[in-house]
């Protein structure tokens, strides 16, 4: 049998770790510095063979709390100190199956009801191990006297590395209304374990139980040039107003505060286009001799990359309008100078969503300044995007096809179309109502739905801080009484949609 190494000998230096602040506490939240947080700490195997669960090897052996081997300041943006004097530390065994992990058992067990709770765990492990880590959760039902508090009850993946640094990892959790969590369980890499020859060791700190999917911790995206807070310089100028034009869509106009500088609008305001289709942004300003551009973030990697050859921007380019720069606009026309303003508007040159562009959600941004392709703003001393009277807004971009797919999932019932039919990935109009029957089963009755719908419904609500999909509950009350029947408001098909029937015990009624 090939030698089991020991946590406590294993070369810490192997691995690069970003550390990061502690967050505030919540009512669930552990943070390795007390005993008094959790219950005990252990390991767990959902492999029943496990030689975890039969007791060949010793769980105790391969989970500690260690000292926290970085606690160096990091200047890096984004980075942060981990001010944090003790991690758990696990040594993942290639004996164990791929769902081998360490077991942390709750001070105080917690129910969740019907509603959705976002589990936060800071996980940093080797940069070579790339496989995604999981989350289960172990508990029992409150009514269920016989039933085992180990009884495995959610299973949630991360879809966020946790590769060579540590990473805020967000894991989703729903359970039934009955179920009480007694532990949870961190699975490090989910990968077939049968060909590895090695172990390796992976940290876990700070697990908090929220109300947020956005990560705690993360590498800066999109930055700027200067302080997300930065109030105008000047009341000569200012960007007010956004209007797109779009291919087969509405024009669309979204108002912009002039309080601060900078405006995260991509929570309140979403452009829509088609692969292949044609997009306008013009900005109402107030001023002048100043310039527009236009952005998006193609590959969803939190930046904005311009690559500008023979004065065009060229495929791939991320920067993909403007009226001015280095003497030319996005067309590849020349300009005589960078007075882009006509009668309060500056108008950029139509650019065209590449073909092939998979549909989701890409940021957007909008900047007004002077002769730069900087997506943070001019920061040239003497011209400055901030001094010159400038302004930078991000909203989000829905690429999507002519059809997208609705499904319904639920127990004790269903939820048809007003003909009967199932709702079984179908394809619909994008952004057009659909109508949905509630059918209870004998003995239920329903209590509503809960609608999803967005892009990458599996996946995290957030990536690089950019909404994917949004969760909305419709009560019994706001379906017809006589046909149970409701109608899905247009801008909720705005990409997959997946319905969830909320079915209870009650009174059958006749459809």
């Amino acid at each position: 049998m090939k030698a089991i190494y020991n946590i406590f000998t294993f070369h810490f230096s192997l691995f690069i770790i970003y550390a990061l602040l502690p967050s505030l506490a919540v009512a669930q939240h552990i943070t390795f510095e007390s005993a008094e947080e959790y219950r005990s700490l252990g390991v767990y195997d959902t492999w029943e063979q496990s030689p975890f669960r039969t007791g060949v090897l010793k769980g105790s052996n391969y989970v500690k709390l260690m000292a926290n081997p970085d606690m160096e300041e990091k200047e890096a943006p984004g980075v942060a100190t981990n001010t944090s004097e003790m991690a758990l530390a696990l040594q993942r065994s290639r004996y164990g199956s791929n769902t081998f992990g360490a077991r942390i058992d709750l001070k105080e067990p917690f129910s969740l009801g019907t509603s959705k709770k976002y589990v936060h765990v800071l996980v940093n492990k080797p940069a070579d191990e790339n496989a995604n880590v999981m989350l289960i959760g172990l508990g029992k039902r409150h009514d269920w006297e016989e039933q085992a508090p180990e009884t495995e009850q959610f299973w949630v993946t991360a879809s966020l590395s946790a590769q060579g640094q540590w990473n805020d990892l967000v894991f989703p959790i729903t359970t039934n209304e009955s179920v009480d969590i007694h532990s949870f369980v961190i699975v490090p890499d989910l990968a077939s374990p049968h060909l590895r020859t090695t172990d390796f060791i992976a940290f876990i700190d700070d697990i908090e139980v929220t109300d947020s999917p956005k990560p705690r911790y993360q590498i800066i995206n999109y930055p700027l040039n200067f302080d997300t807070n930065q109030t105008p310089t000047r009341s000569d100028r200012a960007l007010t107003k956004l209007t797109f034009t779009s291919t087969g869509e509405s024009s669309k106009d979204v108002t912009v505060p002039t309080a601060t500088i900078y405006n995260n609008l991509t929570e309140q305001a979403t452009v829509f286009a088609k692969a292949g289709g044609s997009v306008t942004v013009k900005m109402t300003y107030k001023g002048g001799w100043m310039s527009g551009y236009a952005y998006v973030d193609w590959n969803n990697d939190g930046q904005f990359t311009p690559i500008i050859e023979a004065n065009k921007p060229s495929s791939g380019s991320e920067l993909v309008s403007y009226t001015y720069l280095s003497g030319y606009n996005s067309k590849g026309v020349a300009q005589t100078n960078g007075n882009s303003v006509v009668n309060g508007t500056i108008t950029c040159p139509a650019f065209t969503i590449p073909e092939g562009t998979q549909p989701g959600i890409y940021r957007m941004r909008l900047k007004i300044d002077w002769d730069c392709a900087d997506a943070g703003g001019n920061n040239t001393p003497g011209n400055l995007l901030t001094a010159n009277g400038g302004a930078i807004a991000d909203v989000l971009l829905n690429v999507h096809d002519d059809e997208v797919r609705i499904s319904a999932n639920q127990l004790n019932g269903d939820v048809l179309t007003p003909e009967d039919a199932a709702l079984s990935d179908a394809p619909i109009p994008f952004r057009q109502p659909v109508t949905v029957k509630m059918v209870p089963a004998p003995d239920f009755t329903y209590t509503g739905i809960v609608i999803t719908h967005g892009y990458n419904l599996d996946g995290p609500e957030y990536v690089r801080d950019n909404r994917q999909y949004k969760r909305v509950t419709i009560p019994a009350a706001s379906f017809n009484k006589t046909t149970h029947e409701y109608t899905i408001p247009a801008s909720y098909i705005d990409g997959e949609v997946r319905i969830e029937g909320l079915f209870t015990p009650g009174e059958t009624f006749v459809h």
